[in-house]
């Protein structure tokens, strides 16, 4: 089991990383050629970073997700000796892992462009947020954006596998058309009790009785994260479900 584990986990970390740093590398040529560029035919507008810093993200989170459903489904993975829990939980420590590289990457390519070619917006962005208290805000909100990608990859694997596990049981199930169907049936069907759960929830704690103030903006954030973890461990526990019900109709 544990060879199965560290062979699994080996494996789904190298692809991941291998994607995670091409993405880095395009990000890098991108910009040394809009510098390039720049530099040939000069530009009276200022382009800020932030942008290409957050659009590389954004494709990174994408391409991980999309990685991560494709194990669901492949007989490399289905097949070795593991169980769907260890399967379910080296594939999501792997993602995260993984974002975490994405993240970190992004951050040091952007402080690298803005010491190279340093602009106003940027700058400003910076100076904006050198105080003690915005760095521990700035760490809050990098958690809250973590466990916020957490949450869509964990319900983005649910729905599939309960999309999946809904299309077993159906006639003509081979066909695009019904599988579209059935898909945006489900989808509406399983947000229907996330948005009551979580609406009811955090008007329990409060959240609409808040003002503007700084702390009462963190205690948002806190009540947002708890409610993440929250959903987390609930979509989690419908994915091991699924998964055990897919295995036992293989088996």
């Amino acid at each position: 089991m544990m060879s199965s584990l560290g062979r699994v986990s080996k494996g789904l970390l190298k692809n991941k990383f291998k994607m995670v740093s091409l993405i880095l590398g395009i990000h890098i040529l991108i910009l040394i050629a809009v510098q390039l560029w720049k530099a040939i035919q000069p530009q009276p507008n200022i382009t800020s970073f932030t942008g290409s810093t957050f659009s590389a993200v954004l494709i990174g989170v994408i391409v991980i997700a999309v990685m991560n459903e494709r194990i669901y489904i492949n007989d490399k993975y289905r097949l070795i000796p593991i169980s769907d829990g260890t399967l379910y939980s080296s594939n999501m420590l792997t993602s995260i892992v993984g974002l975490i590289y994405l993240i970190v990457g992004e951050i040091l390519i952007y402080l690298a462009a803005i010491t190279v070619a340093p602009n106003k917006y940027d700058g400003f962005m910076v100076r904006s947020f050198n105080s003690v208290q915005q760095y521990l805000f700035k760490s809050e909100v990098l958690v809250a954006f973590i466990l916020g990608i957490i949450t869509v990859w964990a319900a983005i694997t649910a729905l599939h596998l309960l999309i999946n596990w809904v299309n077993d049981f159906l006639p003509f199930k081979n066909q695009s058309f019904v599988k579209v169907i059935v898909t945006v049936i489900v989808i509406w069907l399983f947000m229907i009790p996330v948005n009551f759960i979580t609406g009811n929830v955090l008007r329990i704690m409060g959240i609409n009785d808040l003002d503007s103030s700084f702390a009462a903006v963190s205690r948002v954030m806190y009540s947002g994260m708890a409610m993440m973890v929250i959903w987390i461990a609930i979509f989690t526990v419908i994915s091991l479900y699924l998964l055990n019900k897919k295995s036992e109709t293989v088996n």
